[in-house]
């Protein structure tokens, strides 16, 4: 049986590493609150799962559009990888994952530490 190396026990497993693509993100549930996951290379960021704009769920962001023929972009958003953002999938406003912060605006959400040990994610939980 492994352990994780997280720095305390407040750290709960999320999701395996291989269950979130390159340039992609899932919701998980830590503690209550909604986190989104990223993958970025291989490295993973979580941060809150909804934007400070008007609360769209981030882990949306890179999703086909229903609607594509009709709009200038065929996805919601997405994971820029070289910037390590996320955009959101309503109005594209641009997440740092490393801080949470709206470059634009001064706003910031939420981020938590995120580890990966034998090929599992841990959020160190709120609170």
């Amino acid at each position: 049986m492994s352990t994780h190396p997280a720095r305390d026990d407040d750290f709960v497993k999320v999701a395996t590493a291989e269950a979130i693509d390159a340039g992609s993100g899932i919701a998980v549930d830590v503690g209550g609150i909604e986190i989104a996951v990223f993958n970025v290379d291989g490295e993973f960021y979580a941060i809150s799962n909804r934007c400070a704009h008007q609360q769209a769920p981030l882990c949306k962001a890179g999703e086909a559009k229903l609607n594509a023929d009709d709009t200038w972009t065929s996805t919601r958003g997405g994971v820029n990888e070289a910037a390590c953002t996320v955009s959101c999938p309503w109005h594209l406003w641009e997440w740092d994952l490393e801080t949470g912060e709206h470059a634009v605006s001064g706003k910031r959400i939420a981020t938590f530490d995120c580890e990966v040990a034998d090929g599992d994610i841990y959020v160190d939980a709120p609170g």
